[in-house]
């Protein structure tokens, strides 16, 4: 009975002796905190193993989660997997119907986004940038022949469209000689020649017949302007005056004296143009409501196809940007010892549990051991 007793008692010790040597040997990874000191001389093992290589355990973890865990291809395979892209279409669509059963206006919006008198402001703004690169423009360009400043485009456009002119002003010319208004101004203009003649005029009315000559001066006219040399003539008087006009330099146009009244102009002119009250104070979902279905269906999906490709395609510089590697090791130093024991324990609770019960067992198997080689010895 006393040797069955003896290899009990060995057994307990040994367990008791193993399992509380794992439980110290768990908490000394994170006790003490602090290092313990005695006679100025630190104890060893203190601080605990995770406190005293906190700097070090959290360098390599940022590391390890770059080089493992967070890896370009990796991130890269995310961004562009289909679920993913699908998500995020569906909840952007859900935020811009909800957004869309709303009434704000783009003066509000900008209120809310802290931009007071978003109207006001950004008219004085516009005002303002308009009004000053007029100026600029003008004082660069103020030597500038005008045939450099006119597109190239503009110039064959007119050259090609110079002869259709011409039929149209020679058409516009005969129709009014040929009405009645023509006629009339035709009998004026003999009738103000007579009178500018004095005697000579009043003679020569007394050898001619106003009305007859005038229907003669009509007719002759006509055939005048139906002619093809006129209409040759007046197309090389076009063509010179827009040569000449060409030639000009810009400041011979509009003199420097007279520039900013210009600007002024028409820059007043161009903000009367823009209808900022609509722009400003219609609700952003009034001017979208005709687009609604277009943008769900095509600008959503590919804007958030084209974000992420984005994303993807430059997801090595972005990571390298943001340096996860140490926003992880900065992340893990901000936490306090305690917080870390409590991670680790919630995580491998049942783990520290069992190594401290195997150390138990172990200890009493030894114990055991021990018992029954006592008795032999």
């Amino acid at each position: 009975m006393s040797v069955l007793f003896t290899i009990l008692l060995m057994a307990v010790i040994g367990g008791f002796i193993g399992a509380m040597t794992n439980y110290i040997a768990i908490r000394m990874l994170f006790r003490p905190y602090k290092a313990v000191y005695l006679f100025n001389k630190r104890l060893p093992f203190t601080p605990g193993l995770i406190p005293k290589r906190r700097d070090e355990l959290a360098e390599h973890i940022g590391k390890v989660v770059v080089s493992h865990l967070l890896t370009e291809d990796a991130i890269r395979a995310r961004l562009l997997d289909a679920n993913l892209q699908k998500e995020i279409t569906d909840t952007v669509t859900k935020m811009f119907h909800e957004k869309m059963q709303l009434e704000t206006t783009p003066n509000e919006l900008l209120h809310h986004l802290g931009y007071e008198n978003a109207e006001v402001r950004s008219v004085a703004w516009l005002e303002t940038t308009i009004e000053k690169e007029i100026n600029r423009f003008l004082t660069a360009k103020k030597t500038t022949q005008m045939s450099d400043l006119i597109p190239a485009m503009l110039e064959t456009e007119l050259a090609t469209k110079l002869p259709h002119v011409t039929d149209r002003i020679t058409s516009k010319m005969s129709i009014f000689i040929a009405s009645e208004e023509g006629k009339i101004q035709i009998k004026q203009m003999l009738q103000k020649f007579f009178e500018e003649h004095g005697k000579m005029g009043s003679m020569a009315r007394m050898f001619i017949n106003v009305d007859s000559f005038s229907e003669k001066i009509q007719q002759e006219g006509l055939k005048l302007i139906s002619q093809e040399d006129t209409k040759n003539l007046i197309n090389q008087l076009l063509t010179t005056e827009w040569q000449n006009f060409e030639a000009k330099e810009l400041q011979a146009l509009i003199p420097v004296e007279k520039q900013a009244h210009l600007a002024k102009q028409l820059t007043s002119e161009l903000i009367q143009a823009v209808p900022h009250d609509k722009i400003f104070n219609q609700p952003i979902q009034v001017m979208l409501s005709n687009y609604e279905t277009s943008i769900t269906e095509k600008v959503i999906p590919f804007a958030v196809e084209r974000m992420l490709d984005f994303v993807a395609s430059h997801s090595a510089e972005i990571v390298g940007r943001m340096d996860l590697a140490k926003l992880v090791e900065t992340q893990i130093a901000t936490f306090s010892l305690p917080e870390i024991e409590k991670l680790v324990v919630e995580i491998s609770g049942r783990e520290l549990k069992m190594i401290t019960y195997l150390g138990g067992i172990l200890g009493g198997f030894i114990g055991i051991i021990q018992g029954i080689l006592a008795m032999w010895i």
